[in-house]
Protein backbone atom coordinates (compact mmCIF):
# COMPACT_ATOMS: atom_id res chain seq x y z
CA UNK A 1 0.00 0.00 0.00
CA UNK A 2 2.83 2.39 0.90
CA UNK A 3 4.56 1.69 -2.46
CA UNK A 4 1.32 2.39 -4.24
CA UNK A 5 1.01 5.82 -2.67
CA UNK A 6 4.70 6.57 -3.37
CA UNK A 7 4.23 5.64 -7.02
CA UNK A 8 1.09 7.75 -7.20
CA UNK A 9 2.91 10.70 -5.68
CA UNK A 10 5.87 10.30 -8.06
CA UNK A 11 3.57 10.16 -11.05
CA UNK A 12 1.82 13.30 -9.84
CA UNK A 13 5.14 15.16 -9.58
CA UNK A 14 6.20 14.09 -13.07
CA UNK A 15 2.88 15.24 -14.46
CA UNK A 16 3.29 18.61 -12.79
CA UNK A 17 6.87 19.26 -13.95
CA UNK A 18 5.91 21.11 -17.18
CA UNK A 19 3.63 23.37 -15.19
CA UNK A 20 6.33 24.15 -12.65
CA UNK A 21 8.95 24.82 -15.30
CA UNK A 22 6.64 26.95 -17.42
CA UNK A 23 5.74 29.04 -14.40
CA UNK A 24 9.41 29.73 -13.68
CA UNK A 25 9.76 31.44 -17.07
CA UNK A 26 13.56 31.07 -17.15
CA UNK A 27 14.18 28.25 -19.59
CA UNK A 28 10.79 27.24 -20.91
CA UNK A 29 7.90 28.82 -22.70
CA UNK A 30 4.61 27.42 -23.77
CA UNK A 31 6.46 25.21 -26.27
CA UNK A 32 8.50 23.77 -23.42
CA UNK A 33 11.78 25.35 -24.65
CA UNK A 34 13.26 28.82 -24.66
CA UNK A 35 16.73 30.13 -25.51
CA UNK A 36 18.76 30.73 -22.37
CA UNK A 37 19.02 34.28 -21.21
CA UNK A 38 22.40 35.95 -21.12
CA UNK A 39 23.78 37.44 -17.98
CA UNK A 40 24.27 41.23 -18.17
CA UNK A 41 24.47 41.98 -21.95
CA UNK A 42 24.30 40.13 -25.25
CA UNK A 43 28.08 39.83 -25.33
CA UNK A 44 29.51 36.71 -23.70
CA UNK A 45 28.37 35.33 -20.43
CA UNK A 46 27.00 32.05 -19.26
CA UNK A 47 23.76 30.26 -18.60
CA UNK A 48 21.77 31.47 -15.62
CA UNK A 49 21.96 28.00 -14.15
CA UNK A 50 20.44 28.91 -10.81
CA UNK A 51 17.91 31.38 -12.13
CA UNK A 52 19.18 34.13 -9.83
CA UNK A 53 17.15 37.29 -9.84
CA UNK A 54 13.46 37.81 -10.48
CA UNK A 55 13.13 34.57 -12.42
CA UNK A 56 14.55 32.60 -9.46
CA UNK A 57 12.16 34.23 -6.96
CA UNK A 58 9.19 33.55 -9.18
CA UNK A 59 10.24 29.95 -9.75
CA UNK A 60 10.80 29.23 -6.05
CA UNK A 61 7.52 30.88 -5.08
CA UNK A 62 5.64 28.87 -7.67
CA UNK A 63 7.39 25.63 -6.71
CA UNK A 64 6.60 26.29 -3.04
CA UNK A 65 2.95 26.79 -3.89
CA UNK A 66 2.94 23.55 -5.90
CA UNK A 67 4.73 21.69 -3.07
CA UNK A 68 2.17 22.89 -0.52
CA UNK A 69 -0.68 21.89 -2.80
CA UNK A 70 0.94 18.51 -3.35
CA UNK A 71 1.38 17.91 0.40
CA UNK A 72 -2.18 19.02 1.06
CA UNK A 73 -3.42 16.76 -1.69
CA UNK A 74 -1.35 13.87 -0.35
CA UNK A 75 -2.70 14.40 3.18
CA UNK A 76 -6.26 14.58 1.87
CA UNK A 77 -5.71 11.46 -0.19
CA UNK A 78 -4.36 9.60 2.85
CA UNK A 79 -7.33 10.56 4.99
CA UNK A 80 -9.78 9.52 2.30
CA UNK A 81 -7.88 6.50 0.98
CA UNK A 82 -9.94 3.49 0.07
CA UNK A 83 -9.41 0.63 2.46
CA UNK A 84 -8.10 -2.52 0.84
CA UNK A 85 -6.08 -5.58 1.71
CA UNK A 86 -5.88 -7.53 4.95
CA UNK A 87 -5.86 -5.94 8.42
CA UNK A 88 -5.14 -7.91 11.61
CA UNK A 89 -6.13 -6.67 15.07
CA UNK A 90 -4.65 -8.43 18.12
CA UNK A 91 -5.89 -7.35 21.55
CA UNK A 92 -5.88 -8.07 25.29
CA UNK A 93 -8.98 -7.24 27.36
CA UNK A 94 -9.54 -7.15 31.11
CA UNK A 95 -13.26 -7.76 31.67
CA UNK A 96 -15.56 -7.42 34.67
CA UNK A 97 -18.67 -9.58 34.37
CA UNK A 98 -21.65 -11.04 36.20
CA UNK A 99 -24.03 -13.87 35.41
CA UNK A 100 -27.25 -14.72 37.16
CA UNK A 101 -30.35 -16.69 36.39
CA UNK A 102 -33.57 -17.37 38.22
CA UNK A 103 -36.33 -19.95 37.99
CA UNK A 104 -39.97 -18.92 38.02
CA UNK A 105 -41.80 -21.90 39.53
CA UNK A 106 -38.87 -23.46 41.40
CA UNK A 107 -38.13 -20.09 43.09
CA UNK A 108 -34.38 -20.64 42.78
CA UNK A 109 -31.73 -18.05 41.93
CA UNK A 110 -28.07 -18.50 41.07
CA UNK A 111 -25.61 -15.59 40.98
CA UNK A 112 -21.98 -15.16 39.98
CA UNK A 113 -21.04 -11.58 40.83
CA UNK A 114 -17.78 -9.79 40.04
CA UNK A 115 -16.37 -12.38 37.65
CA UNK A 116 -13.07 -11.10 36.21
CA UNK A 117 -11.66 -12.34 32.90
CA UNK A 118 -8.36 -11.92 31.06
CA UNK A 119 -9.11 -12.30 27.37
CA UNK A 120 -6.93 -12.43 24.26
CA UNK A 121 -8.54 -11.95 20.86
CA UNK A 122 -7.74 -11.62 17.21
CA UNK A 123 -9.83 -10.01 14.46
CA UNK A 124 -9.05 -10.14 10.76
CA UNK A 125 -10.67 -7.94 8.12
CA UNK A 126 -10.19 -8.24 4.38
CA UNK A 127 -11.14 -5.15 2.34
CA UNK A 128 -11.79 -5.81 -1.35
CA UNK A 129 -11.13 -2.18 -2.33
CA UNK A 130 -12.93 0.62 -4.17
CA UNK A 131 -14.20 -1.48 -7.07
CA UNK A 132 -15.90 -3.85 -4.58
CA UNK A 133 -16.56 -1.86 -1.37
CA UNK A 134 -17.16 -4.99 0.66
CA UNK A 135 -15.33 -6.43 3.66
CA UNK A 136 -15.17 -9.82 5.34
CA UNK A 137 -14.53 -9.87 9.07
CA UNK A 138 -13.76 -12.83 11.29
CA UNK A 139 -12.53 -13.08 14.86
CA UNK A 140 -11.86 -15.40 17.78
CA UNK A 141 -11.32 -14.97 21.52
CA UNK A 142 -10.23 -17.02 24.52
CA UNK A 143 -10.32 -16.05 28.18
CA UNK A 144 -9.42 -17.34 31.63
CA UNK A 145 -11.03 -16.36 34.90
CA UNK A 146 -8.81 -14.07 36.95
CA UNK A 147 -8.89 -14.55 40.72
CA UNK A 148 -11.87 -15.81 42.71
CA UNK A 149 -15.48 -14.71 42.97
CA UNK A 150 -18.42 -15.73 45.10
CA UNK A 151 -21.32 -17.84 43.88
CA UNK A 152 -24.65 -17.62 45.67
CA UNK A 153 -27.26 -20.36 45.26
CA UNK A 154 -30.38 -18.73 46.67
CA UNK A 155 -33.52 -20.76 47.42
CA UNK A 156 -34.82 -18.33 50.01
CA UNK A 157 -35.49 -14.85 48.62
CA UNK A 158 -37.74 -16.15 45.82
CA UNK A 159 -39.79 -18.32 48.19
CA UNK A 160 -39.81 -22.00 49.09
CA UNK A 161 -38.11 -24.34 46.63
CA UNK A 162 -40.52 -27.17 47.54
CA UNK A 163 -43.31 -28.12 49.88
CA UNK A 164 -45.40 -31.00 51.21
CA UNK A 165 -48.99 -30.49 52.29
CA UNK A 166 -50.21 -32.23 55.45
CA UNK A 167 -53.60 -31.95 57.07
CA UNK A 168 -52.41 -29.55 59.79
CA UNK A 169 -50.40 -27.37 57.38
CA UNK A 170 -47.62 -27.15 54.81
CA UNK A 171 -43.94 -28.03 55.17
CA UNK A 172 -41.88 -25.64 53.01
CA UNK A 173 -38.20 -26.00 52.17
CA UNK A 174 -35.67 -23.15 52.07
CA UNK A 175 -31.92 -23.22 51.38
CA UNK A 176 -28.96 -20.99 50.59
CA UNK A 177 -25.30 -21.70 49.93
CA UNK A 178 -22.21 -19.65 49.14
CA UNK A 179 -19.25 -21.05 47.25
CA UNK A 180 -16.03 -19.94 45.57
CA UNK A 181 -15.72 -19.81 41.80
CA UNK A 182 -12.37 -19.91 40.00
CA UNK A 183 -10.71 -21.59 37.02
CA UNK A 184 -13.47 -20.62 34.59
CA UNK A 185 -12.91 -20.27 30.86
CA UNK A 186 -14.57 -18.56 27.94
CA UNK A 187 -14.23 -18.68 24.17
CA UNK A 188 -15.97 -17.34 21.10
CA UNK A 189 -15.82 -16.56 17.42
CA UNK A 190 -17.67 -14.39 14.93
CA UNK A 191 -17.85 -13.77 11.19
CA UNK A 192 -19.50 -10.90 9.32
CA UNK A 193 -19.99 -9.39 5.87
CA UNK A 194 -20.03 -5.59 5.65
CA UNK A 195 -20.30 -2.69 3.21
CA UNK A 196 -17.11 -0.72 3.76
CA UNK A 197 -17.67 3.00 4.53
CA UNK A 198 -21.16 2.79 3.02
CA UNK A 199 -22.19 6.05 4.70
CA UNK A 200 -19.85 9.07 4.68
CA UNK A 201 -20.37 12.38 6.45
CA UNK A 202 -17.23 14.53 6.42
CA UNK A 203 -14.53 12.61 8.25
CA UNK A 204 -17.07 10.12 9.60
CA UNK A 205 -17.44 6.76 7.88
CA UNK A 206 -20.06 4.16 8.77
CA UNK A 207 -19.95 0.48 7.83
CA UNK A 208 -23.09 -1.67 8.22
CA UNK A 209 -22.66 -5.44 8.49
CA UNK A 210 -24.46 -8.70 9.24
CA UNK A 211 -22.84 -11.66 10.93
CA UNK A 212 -22.93 -14.62 13.28
CA UNK A 213 -21.52 -14.72 16.81
CA UNK A 214 -20.83 -17.65 19.16
CA UNK A 215 -19.98 -17.07 22.83
CA UNK A 216 -19.50 -19.70 25.55
CA UNK A 217 -18.29 -19.57 29.15
CA UNK A 218 -17.82 -22.16 31.86
CA UNK A 219 -17.97 -21.36 35.58
CA UNK A 220 -17.01 -23.81 38.33
CA UNK A 221 -17.82 -23.58 42.04
CA UNK A 222 -15.96 -25.29 44.87
CA UNK A 223 -15.78 -24.94 48.66
CA UNK A 224 -19.53 -24.49 48.91
CA UNK A 225 -21.23 -24.15 52.31
CA UNK A 226 -24.89 -23.70 53.09
CA UNK A 227 -27.98 -24.11 55.22
CA UNK A 228 -31.23 -25.84 54.43
CA UNK A 229 -34.34 -25.69 56.58
CA UNK A 230 -37.83 -27.15 56.51
CA UNK A 231 -40.45 -24.83 57.96
CA UNK A 232 -43.91 -25.95 59.11
CA UNK A 233 -46.50 -23.41 58.04
CA UNK A 234 -49.45 -24.14 60.35
CA UNK A 235 -53.07 -23.20 59.83
CA UNK A 236 -55.75 -21.69 62.00
CA UNK A 237 -57.97 -24.78 61.83
CA UNK A 238 -55.53 -26.83 63.87
CA UNK A 239 -54.32 -23.78 65.80
CA UNK A 240 -50.71 -24.72 65.07
CA UNK A 241 -48.00 -22.44 63.73
CA UNK A 242 -44.24 -22.19 63.50
CA UNK A 243 -44.01 -18.56 62.48
CA UNK A 244 -44.46 -15.46 64.64
CA UNK A 245 -44.09 -11.74 63.90
CA UNK A 246 -41.67 -9.81 66.08
CA UNK A 247 -41.40 -6.07 65.51
CA UNK A 248 -42.57 -6.44 61.90
CA UNK A 249 -40.14 -9.30 61.27
CA UNK A 250 -41.47 -12.78 60.52
CA UNK A 251 -39.61 -15.54 62.37
CA UNK A 252 -40.11 -19.24 61.66
CA UNK A 253 -38.88 -22.27 63.60
CA UNK A 254 -37.60 -25.37 61.82
CA UNK A 255 -40.12 -28.09 61.10
CA UNK A 256 -40.42 -30.68 63.89
CA UNK A 257 -41.96 -34.09 63.34
CA UNK A 258 -42.51 -36.78 65.96
CA UNK A 259 -42.69 -40.52 65.39
CA UNK A 260 -45.79 -41.85 67.13
CA UNK A 261 -46.66 -45.57 66.67
CA UNK A 262 -44.15 -45.74 63.79
CA UNK A 263 -45.84 -42.85 61.99
CA UNK A 264 -44.64 -39.24 61.69
CA UNK A 265 -46.92 -36.68 63.26
CA UNK A 266 -46.33 -33.05 62.31
CA UNK A 267 -46.31 -30.66 65.24
CA UNK A 268 -45.87 -26.97 65.94
CA UNK A 269 -46.76 -24.34 68.51
CA UNK A 270 -50.14 -23.90 70.17
CA UNK A 271 -51.62 -20.51 69.30
CA UNK A 272 -53.89 -19.00 71.92
CA UNK A 273 -56.69 -16.58 71.17
CA UNK A 274 -54.67 -13.60 72.41
CA UNK A 275 -51.94 -14.35 69.85
CA UNK A 276 -49.34 -15.68 72.26
CA UNK A 277 -47.51 -18.91 71.43
CA UNK A 278 -46.32 -21.86 73.45
CA UNK A 279 -43.30 -24.05 72.82
CA UNK A 280 -43.51 -26.77 70.19
CA UNK A 281 -46.04 -29.32 71.31
CA UNK A 282 -44.75 -32.88 71.79
CA UNK A 283 -47.50 -35.40 70.97
CA UNK A 284 -48.31 -38.04 73.56
CA UNK A 285 -46.47 -41.28 72.95
CA UNK A 286 -43.77 -39.71 70.75
CA UNK A 287 -40.71 -41.91 70.41
CA UNK A 288 -38.46 -39.99 68.03
CA UNK A 289 -37.93 -36.48 66.72
CA UNK A 290 -37.18 -35.60 63.09
CA UNK A 291 -36.28 -32.14 61.74
CA UNK A 292 -36.61 -33.06 58.08
CA UNK A 293 -34.18 -31.27 55.76
CA UNK A 294 -32.87 -28.86 58.39
CA UNK A 295 -29.09 -28.95 58.58
CA UNK A 296 -25.80 -27.18 57.75
CA UNK A 297 -23.53 -28.60 55.07
CA UNK A 298 -20.15 -28.10 53.40
CA UNK A 299 -18.99 -29.36 50.00
CA UNK A 300 -15.23 -29.24 49.51
CA UNK A 301 -15.23 -30.44 45.89
CA UNK A 302 -17.03 -29.12 42.82
CA UNK A 303 -20.61 -28.30 43.79
CA UNK A 304 -21.74 -26.43 40.66
CA UNK A 305 -20.47 -26.47 37.10
CA UNK A 306 -22.23 -24.56 34.34
CA UNK A 307 -21.46 -24.23 30.63
CA UNK A 308 -23.49 -21.57 28.86
CA UNK A 309 -23.73 -20.70 25.16
CA UNK A 310 -25.18 -17.73 23.31
CA UNK A 311 -25.04 -18.17 19.51
CA UNK A 312 -26.88 -16.52 16.64
CA UNK A 313 -27.02 -13.80 13.96
CA UNK A 314 -26.47 -10.09 14.48
CA UNK A 315 -26.47 -6.74 12.70
CA UNK A 316 -23.88 -4.06 13.43
CA UNK A 317 -22.79 -0.51 12.63
CA UNK A 318 -19.09 0.39 12.86
CA UNK A 319 -18.20 4.08 12.84
CA UNK A 320 -14.77 5.63 12.24
CA UNK A 321 -13.90 9.31 12.62
CA UNK A 322 -10.56 10.59 11.30
CA UNK A 323 -8.91 13.19 13.51
CA UNK A 324 -5.73 13.60 11.44
CA UNK A 325 -3.21 11.52 9.50
CA UNK A 326 -2.18 9.51 12.54
CA UNK A 327 -5.21 9.40 14.81
CA UNK A 328 -8.81 8.33 14.61
CA UNK A 329 -11.59 7.14 16.92
CA UNK A 330 -14.05 4.39 16.22
CA UNK A 331 -17.21 3.09 17.83
CA UNK A 332 -19.55 0.22 17.18
CA UNK A 333 -22.97 -1.03 18.13
CA UNK A 334 -24.19 -4.59 17.65
CA UNK A 335 -27.60 -6.16 18.14
CA UNK A 336 -28.03 -9.92 17.98
CA UNK A 337 -30.62 -12.63 18.49
CA UNK A 338 -28.65 -15.53 19.95
CA UNK A 339 -30.05 -18.90 20.93
CA UNK A 340 -29.48 -19.64 24.63
CA UNK A 341 -28.31 -23.02 25.89
CA UNK A 342 -26.93 -23.78 29.36
CA UNK A 343 -26.06 -27.13 30.94
CA UNK A 344 -25.24 -27.65 34.60
CA UNK A 345 -23.86 -30.36 36.83
CA UNK A 346 -24.30 -30.48 40.61
CA UNK A 347 -22.33 -33.59 41.67
CA UNK A 348 -23.59 -33.57 45.28
CA UNK A 349 -27.21 -33.95 44.17
CA UNK A 350 -27.42 -37.75 44.34
CA UNK A 351 -31.01 -37.66 43.03
CA UNK A 352 -29.88 -35.98 39.76
CA UNK A 353 -28.03 -37.39 36.77
CA UNK A 354 -24.37 -36.58 36.07
CA UNK A 355 -22.50 -35.04 34.33
CA UNK A 356 -25.60 -33.31 32.95
CA UNK A 357 -27.99 -32.57 35.80
CA UNK A 358 -29.93 -29.64 34.33
CA UNK A 359 -30.31 -28.01 30.92
CA UNK A 360 -31.93 -24.73 29.92
CA UNK A 361 -32.81 -23.88 26.32
CA UNK A 362 -34.23 -20.85 24.62
CA UNK A 363 -35.75 -20.66 21.15
CA UNK A 364 -34.81 -18.12 18.49
CA UNK A 365 -36.16 -14.75 19.56
CA UNK A 366 -36.20 -15.54 23.28
CA UNK A 367 -32.83 -13.87 23.84
CA UNK A 368 -31.02 -10.76 22.64
CA UNK A 369 -27.49 -9.39 22.77
CA UNK A 370 -26.40 -5.75 22.82
CA UNK A 371 -22.73 -5.01 22.22
CA UNK A 372 -21.00 -1.62 22.36
CA UNK A 373 -17.39 -0.60 21.83
CA UNK A 374 -15.33 2.56 21.49
CA UNK A 375 -11.61 3.09 20.96
CA UNK A 376 -8.92 5.60 20.06
CA UNK A 377 -6.19 4.53 17.63
CA UNK A 378 -2.88 6.17 16.80
CA UNK A 379 -0.26 5.31 14.19
CA UNK A 380 3.00 3.74 15.34
CA UNK A 381 4.31 3.23 11.80
CA UNK A 382 2.77 3.44 8.35
CA UNK A 383 1.36 -0.09 8.81
CA UNK A 384 0.93 -0.44 12.59
CA UNK A 385 -1.51 1.29 14.92
CA UNK A 386 -2.05 1.10 18.68
CA UNK A 387 -5.58 1.26 20.12
CA UNK A 388 -7.09 1.74 23.57
CA UNK A 389 -10.79 1.39 24.25
CA UNK A 390 -13.80 0.04 26.15
CA UNK A 391 -16.22 -2.82 25.47
CA UNK A 392 -19.66 -3.63 26.82
CA UNK A 393 -21.83 -6.72 26.31
CA UNK A 394 -25.30 -7.52 27.60
CA UNK A 395 -27.03 -10.88 27.04
CA UNK A 396 -30.59 -11.48 28.18
CA UNK A 397 -33.01 -14.38 27.83
CA UNK A 398 -36.52 -14.67 29.21
CA UNK A 399 -38.80 -17.71 29.37
CA UNK A 400 -36.24 -20.35 28.45
CA UNK A 401 -37.31 -23.96 29.04
CA UNK A 402 -35.76 -25.92 31.91
CA UNK A 403 -35.07 -29.66 32.10
CA UNK A 404 -33.90 -31.59 35.16
CA UNK A 405 -32.47 -35.08 34.59
CA UNK A 406 -33.40 -37.56 37.32
CA UNK A 407 -31.07 -40.29 38.58
CA UNK A 408 -33.10 -43.42 37.90
CA UNK A 409 -30.87 -45.68 40.01
CA UNK A 410 -31.35 -43.51 43.09
CA UNK A 411 -35.13 -44.08 43.12
CA UNK A 412 -35.23 -47.67 41.92
CA UNK A 413 -32.63 -48.62 44.53
CA UNK A 414 -34.89 -47.19 47.23
CA UNK A 415 -37.69 -49.48 46.10
CA UNK A 416 -35.33 -52.47 46.01
CA UNK A 417 -33.85 -51.76 49.43
CA UNK A 418 -37.23 -51.23 51.09
CA UNK A 419 -38.61 -54.39 49.50
CA UNK A 420 -35.67 -56.43 50.73
CA UNK A 421 -35.91 -54.95 54.25
CA UNK A 422 -39.63 -55.63 54.53
CA UNK A 423 -38.95 -59.21 53.51
CA UNK A 424 -36.32 -59.44 56.20
CA UNK A 425 -38.66 -58.01 58.87
CA UNK A 426 -41.41 -60.41 57.84
CA UNK A 427 -39.08 -63.37 58.10
CA UNK A 428 -38.04 -62.18 61.55
CA UNK A 429 -41.66 -61.91 62.67
CA UNK A 430 -41.13 -58.23 63.44
CA UNK A 431 -43.81 -55.94 64.86
CA UNK A 432 -46.66 -55.58 62.36
CA UNK A 433 -46.84 -51.81 62.92
CA UNK A 434 -43.16 -51.49 62.04
CA UNK A 435 -43.66 -53.54 58.87
CA UNK A 436 -46.69 -51.42 57.98
CA UNK A 437 -44.63 -48.23 58.38
CA UNK A 438 -42.00 -49.49 55.94
CA UNK A 439 -44.68 -50.68 53.53
CA UNK A 440 -46.05 -47.12 53.53
CA UNK A 441 -42.57 -45.85 52.68
CA UNK A 442 -42.33 -48.46 49.92
CA UNK A 443 -45.61 -47.25 48.46
CA UNK A 444 -44.32 -43.66 48.39
CA UNK A 445 -41.02 -44.78 46.81
CA UNK A 446 -42.82 -46.77 44.13
CA UNK A 447 -45.05 -43.77 43.40
CA UNK A 448 -41.89 -41.70 42.81
CA UNK A 449 -40.54 -44.32 40.40
CA UNK A 450 -43.81 -44.45 38.49
CA UNK A 451 -44.01 -40.66 38.38
CA UNK A 452 -40.50 -40.12 36.97
CA UNK A 453 -40.62 -43.16 34.71
CA UNK A 454 -43.76 -41.84 33.00
CA UNK A 455 -41.84 -38.64 32.19
CA UNK A 456 -38.74 -40.33 30.82
CA UNK A 457 -36.75 -39.65 34.00
CA UNK A 458 -36.69 -35.95 33.45
CA UNK A 459 -38.76 -32.99 34.58
CA UNK A 460 -39.51 -30.27 32.05
CA UNK A 461 -40.78 -26.80 32.80
CA UNK A 462 -41.78 -24.36 30.06
CA UNK A 463 -40.85 -20.66 30.22
CA UNK A 464 -39.00 -21.22 33.50
CA UNK A 465 -35.62 -19.50 33.10
CA UNK A 466 -34.56 -15.86 33.07
CA UNK A 467 -30.81 -15.44 32.54
CA UNK A 468 -28.62 -12.33 32.23
CA UNK A 469 -24.90 -12.04 31.47
CA UNK A 470 -23.16 -8.66 31.27
CA UNK A 471 -19.55 -7.53 31.03
CA UNK A 472 -17.45 -4.39 30.66
CA UNK A 473 -13.85 -4.48 29.50
CA UNK A 474 -10.74 -2.35 29.03
CA UNK A 475 -9.12 -3.24 25.71
CA UNK A 476 -5.62 -2.64 24.31
CA UNK A 477 -4.77 -3.70 20.78
CA UNK A 478 -2.36 -3.56 17.86
CA UNK A 479 -3.66 -3.23 14.30
CA UNK A 480 -1.39 -4.35 11.44
CA UNK A 481 -1.96 -3.63 7.74
CA UNK A 482 -0.62 -6.15 5.24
Amino acid sequence: MKRFYCSLFGASIMAMMPVIAGAAGTYYNGNLYQNPQRYGSNSGGYYNSYGAGRGYDQAMQTMGTQKYSSQKSKKSAKNNATKQGFHLDIAATHEFASWNFEMDKAKSKLRYDDVVWNVVSGDGIYYFGSETPVQIKFGARYGKQFGETAMIDDDISGGAYGYIDYDPGRISGYAMSVGTSDGGTQMGFNAALGLTDFFKVGNLRITPSVGYRYFKYELITKKNSGLTMDVFMGNSTHQLTNCIEVGGEMQCDPYAGFVVNNQIQVSGRDQYTDGTLTDIVVPEGAAYLTLGDTYYYTQSGTSHKYETEWAGPYVALDMEYTINNNNFVNAGVEFGLPIYNSTGDQPYRVDWEHPKSVEDKGAFGDAYHLGLNAAWSTAVTDSVMFSLGLTYDYYNVKKADATTYINQAFYTNQVTNLTNYITYLTNQNANSNLIAAYQAQLTDAQDDVDFFSARGWKLESKDEIKSIYSSMGIRMGINIKF
